[in-house]
Parts: structure tokens; sequence; C-alpha cells
């Protein structure tokens, strides 16, 4: 590992080993763990490359420890939370699109009361083409938009 990554070259085997363990007690072989320090890119050389990868490891501990302390502050389910991408929600197209319709109507309001062009006005194509679609999807079979 050290020959195949060439800023480790000047540090001592024994302190590589020492440092690297906690990749090696994870299982990573010596292959992985050269693509690992590969992946950190340096533009230099460390003075002390076994202190430098200990340092990395530590802070990368600790970013870890910090982000899974914040997901357990706040009760962050992620199954819960790609919950609701995942339920089979037939109506849920119509849904959206009732909603921009009504987002529509209430913008087109507000923009008519400031005195600007009214989009509601006769013969938009967005209001029709909303139109025509909810109108449409009484006669939609059951499971089209599964």
């Amino acid at each position: 590992m050290r020959a195949q990554v060439n800023w480790t070259q000047t540090a001592r085997l024994r302190r590589l080993d020492f440092v690297l363990r906690p990749w090696t007690d994870a299982g990573l072989d010596a292959d992985r763990i050269t693509a690992e320090l590969h992946s950190w890119m340096l533009t230099f050389r460390p003075a002390r490359p076994a202190e430098y990868i200990r340092a990395q490891l530590a802070r990368q501990a600790a970013d870890s420890h910090q982000s899974e302390q914040f997901e357990a502050a706040e009760g962050w389910d992620e199954l819960e939370a790609s919950g609701v991408f995942t339920a089979s929600r037939p109506g849920l197209v119509t849904d959206v699109l009732q909603g921009l319709a009504q987002g529509l109507a209430s913008y087109s309001a507000r923009q008519a009361a400031q005195g600007f062009d009214d989009l509601s006005g006769a013969g938009t194509d967005a209001e029709a083409d909303f139109a025509v679609f909810l109108a449409s999807t009484d006669s939609t079979p059951a499971g089209a938009f599964r």
C-alpha cells in the first residue's frame, strides 16, 4: 500500500499500520485502502503522512458521529420520510394538478389586484389544459397513475 500512494512513502510501516487500524479492522484490504487514500486527491505532500491520515480519520469519525447525533436529535426516520414517495397513490397526479390550478388561480387574482395582466383571462392555454385534464380524470381507469 505504501508503495502505491506516493505521499505515504516517507512514513514508517509500523506507524502506518497503527493509524490505518480502523480501516483494517473494518475489513478493508490493501487495494481498498489505497483507493481511499487516492480519493483524498492531495495536491501536496504532507510532512508527516501518518499523522495526516490519523487526523483525517478522526475528522471523518467526528463528522459521522455529529451527523448521527443530529439525526437522532431531530427524530429523523429515513423509512418514514421516504414512505410518501413509495406509497401507491392513484390520485397523486390529480391532486398535484388541482393544487397547481388553485395556485394559478390565487396568483392570477393577486396579479389582477395589482393591475398586472391576468393569467385567468379568456383563452389561456395553461388554465384550459388543467380544466381538460381534471375533467377527464373521472373516466380514467383505476390504476392508470400507479
